[in-house]
């Protein structure tokens, strides 16, 4: 089973991350990272927190400041658990991992938790797609792209959707106008990419279209144009929305190149929606 529940109305197609190739992750594999996760956090140890994690490791928001975590040394330095129970915090609790996406060392899980007081009532309840990636036989979160409190009411929360949808239609428009302009303006920087293991983050605009060219990646590709096959709002936050997309790229006369799936992290600021994030796994031939 995929989604049980989904908050739906209805990519990130530049290759930037280089693929590596590594075995598909079942669904097991994928939902046990994340219940280990959780498990690991409630035992309030900062190193055997860290030591579920894949590094690089990030974790993008509305608010991201571009920060990568190198390793777990410098990843459990950041973590203070006094901080957390003096919010009256006392345990986490797992409602739902439910895989959406899954691959060649990778896979994109949908979790809900929620935070609990030591009488077991809620705090909130937050909404995040793990990317969880495999790297010779560890298998732990590469990235957490965080939707936000699940706490929106229906009108709320279908005016968030909109908002993301449009913005990764937006982007995709723009990559097949080759619109340089158009195309960054659809997304938020800092900026992150998540694929094959590797995590990487652009600062600005001209940084990450420093690196890119639009005719030597179609000349590499034969590629003319991407299309998405699919597009649903997975997770939905008052400042953020994961959304799963799956694209297919073409080429002359509408020869398949290849299709993937990505999931997009989609954030507000100051007033605009824009792409913060995206993990995709590697395409295939």
């Amino acid at each position: 089973m995929r989604l049980a529940v989904r908050n739906l109305l209805g990519a990130f197609a530049l290759s930037v991350l280089s693929p590596v190739q590594a075995p598909a992750l079942t669904d097991e594999d994928a939902r046990e990272a994340v219940r280990r996760f959780i498990e690991a956090w409630n035992t309030r140890d900062p190193d055997a927190f860290a030591a579920t994690l894949q590094y690089p490791h990030v974790r993008p928001t509305a608010d991201f400041d571009g920060r990568v975590f190198a390793d777990a040394a410098v990843y459990a330095a950041t973590i203070d658990f006094d901080q957390v129970l003096a919010t009256g915090w006392d345990r986490s609790r797992l409602d739902s991992a439910i895989v959406i996406q899954a691959g060649e060392g990778q896979a994109h899980v949908a979790g809900r938790y929620t935070r609990l007081r030591a009488d077991g009532s809620a705090i909130f309840s937050n909404q995040v797609t793990y990317v969880v990636a495999e790297d010779e036989g560890s298998i732990g979160i590469q990235a957490r792209l965080a939707a936000g409190f699940d706490d929106l009411s229906d009108g709320d929360r279908e005016a968030a959707a909109s908002a993301a949808i449009a913005t990764v239609e937006r982007y995709l428009d723009a990559f097949n106008a080759r619109d340089e302009e158009a195309m960054t303006a659809a997304l938020q920087f800092p900026h992150v990419r998540v694929g094959g293991g590797r995590a990487r983050v652009w600062e600005s605009a001209a940084e990450y279209m420093e690196g890119f060219d639009f005719d030597s990646f179609a000349e590499r590709l034969g590629w003319e144009r991407s299309e998405a096959g699919s597009m649903e709002a997975i997770q939905v936050g008052a400042r953020g929305v994961n959304v799963a997309v799956t694209i297919t790229r073409y080429g002359a006369g509408g020869a398949r190149i290849h299709s993937f799936d990505t999931i997009y992290l989609v954030t507000e600021s100051d007033g605009q929606w824009g792409i913060r994030a995206g993990a995709s796994i590697a395409p295939s031939p």
